[in-house]
């Protein structure tokens, strides 16, 4: 099956891209389902016609396959990103069992990150925390100069393009089941500023996706941008995500999801003069993974959760950081 290119106009946003691994990278052998070959690509020349430069790009490895999640983090770190919020790195969590694989996907033809979260018999926590929430997620480094590139520094544009793909019947959590996050890094960084959440309602019906925007005032400026979006969509399908901001107190968001199977855009969604910012922060970092709640805090489940919540697992692949605009030397940014 032939993928076309997704041309947007040049004011919107970009093209949606595959990104293949290293010819070098031994690839089992698969009959079914057939690897998707896209188009010869031009995104990265649309993205420099408008003043945008690649700053990091990753993706699995053959390398990796088999290899825990220490392997995986020093795999990322060169690159910008990294992966220390894990269950792994906690006694207190249950890190005895693997939450992350590199596997081979048939559809992409490339390697590709698998995250898990676990509730049935052992409960997974947040980085040892015994309370309600349950995370792992890959995040962009944010605490050497080296990757300011990586991060939404003030007055900056910056375009990310990554892929995931969740399981058939993933379960969200009535509460909240946080896929991406755009955080700020130190100052007002309590709540995120963007996030791509799944939702259920208490009975566990209507699973939708949202897309969650948080002001600088915290609750009281929190608004869904999106919503209703049905999960089903979603379930077992690799969907291209383009994500552009313009970091300032009058910023610019984007947000557009593709499904790759036939094209479907499933969320298409522009916010313009809108705040893009927390004060104090010195950058907003990117997340990917899951981070969510199941019920009540660790320390009182005695094995038992709420929320409907069951073993997940989130597929990721092809993460593309973009700028312009740059803040080389980003300092702490407060809003009056």
């Amino acid at each position: 099956m032939k993928m076309k290119t997704l041309l947007l106009p040049l004011s919107a946003l970009m093209l949606t891209f595959s990104f293949c691994g290293s010819n070098d990278d031994p690839e089992p052998e698969v009959v079914k389902p057939p690897v998707v070959t896209p188009d010869p690509d031009p995104s990265d020349n649309e993205h420099i016609k408008r003043g945008y430069t690649l700053n990091s790009s990753m993706q699995g490895t053959a390398a990796l396959v088999g290899k825990d999640h220490k392997a995986i983090n020093t795999h990322m770190l060169p690159l910008g990103w990294n992966y220390t919020e894990s269950p792994n790195i906690s006694e207190n969590d249950h890190n005895t069992a693997p939450h992350s694989h590199t596997v081979y996907d048939a559809v992409l033809g490339q390697y590709v990150f698998q995250l898990t979260l676990h509730v049935e018999k052992v409960v997974d926590g947040d980085r040892g925390a015994l309370v309600d929430r349950q995370r792992n997620e890959v995040k962009s480094q944010a605490d050497k100069r080296q990757w300011d590139k990586m991060n939404g520094n003030w007055d900056e544009w910056q375009v990310l393009e990554w892929k995931f793909k969740i399981p058939k019947s993933f379960q969200p959590s009535s509460s909240f089941t946080h896929i991406h996050q755009l955080k700020a890094f130190e100052g007002n960084n309590s709540l995120p500023l963007i996030t791509i959440t799944l939702r259920a309602n208490s009975n566990g019906k209507n699973r939708r996706v949202q897309v969650i925007y948080t002001g600088d005032a915290g609750s009281s400026s929190k608004k869904t941008l999106v919503d209703n979006i049905a999960l089903e969509q979603f379930e077992d399908e690799w969907v291209q995500v383009i994500q552009e901001a313009h970091f300032a107190d009058k910023g610019f968001y984007r947000v557009k999801a593709v499904r790759l199977s036939d094209k479907k855009v499933l969320i298409d969604h522009t916010e313009e003069n809108i705040s893009m910012w927390h004060s104090g922060a010195i950058s907003i970092r990117n997340k990917f993974g899951i981070y969510r709640s199941f019920g009540k805090p660790l320390s009182e489940t005695d094995g038992v959760v709420t929320n409907g919540i069951k073993d997940e697992d989130i597929y990721l692949a092809d993460f593309k950081v973009y700028e312009k605009n740059t803040n080389s030397a980003p300092e702490p940014h407060y809003l009056d």
